[in-house]
């Protein structure tokens, strides 16, 4: 799984270079060829890291359910800690997913141009 994770984290930065390779000099409005492409790239970046923090959220999300769900099963009389801890423990991870998208946010409202030049 670590694999995967890495992997999916490097082509994220391998398709995010176009992104800061691409030529701002000269655009001064927002009709310009090169800022463009940065809006464009921005909000498939943008999209992906969603896409996986979103997914990374949920696997851990079902994990805390399950681990949660045995630990009742094993001992009723600790349901009441454990549904405290499970319900903070998810808070804490669906946090992670909103700070990505308010990351995507910050990024897709930025003005390419005027932040380049």
């Amino acid at each position: 799984m670590k694999k995967v994770i890495v992997i999916l984290f490097m082509l994220a930065i391998i398709s995010a270079a176009p992104l800061l390779a691409s030529p701002t000099e000269g655009v001064t409005n927002g009709t310009g060829g090169a800022a463009n492409m940065q809006v464009i790239w921005a909000i498939i970046i943008g999209g992906a890291a969603l896409a996986i923090a979103a997914a990374a959220g949920a696997i851990a999300q079902s994990k805390a359910i399950v681990a949660a769900a045995e630990g009742i099963s094993r001992n009723p009389a600790v349901a009441k800690n454990l549904q405290t801890l499970l319900i903070l423990g998810l808070a804490f991870i669906e946090s992670l997913v909103i700070y990505v998208l308010l990351i995507d946010l910050i990024i897709f409202f930025a003005r390419w141009g005027s932040i380049a030049g």
